[in-house]
């Protein structure tokens, strides 16, 4: 019988965001899928890690597996917090453009786009992996899935440390909803929930998350209006489930992440501020270089960055033991991020980087599973485009004085350091100097930029013999052609 609840909870956590208020109202007509999961498994997780669904304790591979009730219930808003309740895994997040993700200690986080990474990570099963391009918000998740140790066989060459996989929360027959909002110190918001509706026939699932939080590191440069680390991101997922038959689930889902973030904190121990000698866990002055606007496109340091996301899966159940399945997703990624890589005053070593890419996944496969047998087979069509693109700034007279004096022990013209005690840049008059007064400053602009264009095409097989309750023996592999 159908029923309405809501539930409005208060707490509060010390230095933390304080979520003030969630209200969820449900009227279901029939058990949720993940009721029906924790029921025919014993509050066991369901994971698709061998393409199948299966009990996470009985798959033959080293897996890590949370909910995505577990996930809100911890508290967790960002990949990088997943290290703290994942063993093995540890995921660097420098910025939204730049994350490192790390797997028994082993990972490669390079934004080329002609590098493949060795740790793949997946959303709704499609390889999102290119570091500019990868990262996702999570909310609203129906679970995570950490694969540890090569994969290549299930996954592809990229899969050579592991993978990761997020899958988002389906839409489900009957009326839910939750809206849930926080604040904190540094006056950081949240505001998150789902809204989902439908039959057993059609079902669909909006959900968002809005985080906004001024910056922790003060930024002494006058030149800057936000503080470092600042934050502003927003997260949007539109799902639909069209079940017709008791066999055949079609899910279209679709995702757009937006971050419009503060510039990263890259504070120097030499190089002293206006607030006097050199703390690199205090505030920064990081004001960027007056003669770079142009070349770097923003004087403002920051992340500027959006994602576009479309995944279109099905699953035909067309016999007792036998599944379709295709996976097809299209992304597309733009960001630009504006910082100041020498952590000072001085407009020595002044960057941006712009990267953008699309790329296109299509996968086939058919599974089997019976008592004494479960096997997949298929195949998947993969191809991208990218562009990384890295202007660099600075001017030639403090850069060449600032650069003798940090890397070697006779400065381009003794007694002028390239940052004075009060935080003054002194290397600035350098030009000057060397010119006789002809040139007070020479802007001095390169760019590095790659660009990459991949397809491949691969077949794939994997088996598994169940000889006894005790006892599995697994076998697979992989052409791939790139």
């Amino acid at each position: 019988m159908s029923h309405l609840t809501s539930l409005v909870r208060l707490l509060v956590l010390s230095s933390a965001l304080v979520p003030v208020t969630a209200l969820q109202a449900q009227a279901a007509a029939q058990p949720e899928q993940g009721e029906e999961a924790a029921e025919a498994s014993g509050n066991e997780i369901i994971v698709t890690a061998q393409k199948i669904e299966q009990r996470a304790a009985d798959v033959p591979i080293t897996i890590s597996a949370m909910r995505g009730e577990r996930i809100q219930e911890l508290g967790v808003t960002d990949l990088d917090e997943l290290s703290n309740y994942v063993p093995g895994l540890n995921i660097q997040e420098q910025s939204a453009n730049n994350p490192g993700v790390v797997i028994r200690g082993i990972t490669s986080d390079s934004g080329s786009s002609q590098q493949g990474p060795r740790v793949t990570l997946y959303y709704n099963g499609v390889d999102i992996s290119r570091s500019r391009g990868s990262y996702q918000a999570i909310y609203d998740l129906d679970r995570v899935e950490v694969i540890k140790g090569p994969q290549a066989t299930l996954f592809g060459t990229a899969s050579a440390v592991g993978a990761i996989s997020l899958v988002s929360a389906p839409p489900r027959p009957g009326f839910s909803a939750e809206i849930t909002g926080g604040y904190g110190n540094f006056d950081a918001t949240l505001l998150s929930g789902y809204v989902n509706a439908g039959s057993d026939v059609l079902a669909g699932r909006i959900a968002f998350e809005w985080r906004t939080r001024d910056g922790y590191v003060e930024n002494l440069a006058a030149s800057q209006e936000e503080e470092l680390y600042a934050q502003d991101n927003l997260g949007l997922r539109g799902s639909l489930r069209f079940m017709p038959t008791d066999r055949l689930t079609v899910d279209l889902i679709g995702t757009f992440d937006r971050q419009r973030n503060g510039g990263t904190p890259f504070i120097s121990g030499t190089f002293a501020t206006t607030n006097g000698p050199a703390d690199p866990f205090g505030p920064a002055q990081l004001g960027g270089s007056p003669y770079s606007q142009a070349h770097l496109g923003d004087a403002q340091l920051g992340l500027d960055r959006e994602v576009y996301d479309a995944n279109l899966t099905a699953e035909y159940e067309f016999g007792d033991s036998w599944t379709f399945t295709t996976v097809n997703g299209y992304r597309e990624f733009d960001s630009a991020e504006v910082f100041d890589a020498d952590g000072g005053p001085a407009p020595f070593l002044e960057f941006a980087e712009i990267a953008d890419g699309w790329q296109f996944s299509h996968e086939g496969r058919f599974s089997y599973v019976d008592p004494m047998w479960r096997a997949a087979f298929g195949w998947n069509f993969f191809t991208e485009k990218g562009r990384q693109n890295v202007p660099f700034s600075t001017e030639e007279g403090t850069f060449l004085q600032c650069l003798t004096s940090v890397a070697t022990p006779r400065p381009l013209i003794p007694g002028i350091p390239c940052v004075a005690p009060d935080g003054s840049v002194s290397a600035s008059q350098v030009t000057a100097l060397v010119t006789g007064g002809a040139a007070s400053a020479i802007p001095y602009t390169s760019t590095f930029e790659n660009r990459g264009e991949n397809q491949s095409y691969s077949v794939f097989a994997d088996v598994t013999y169940i000889a006894t309750p005790a006892l599995e023996l697994t076998a697979g592999a992989r052409l791939l052609i790139e």
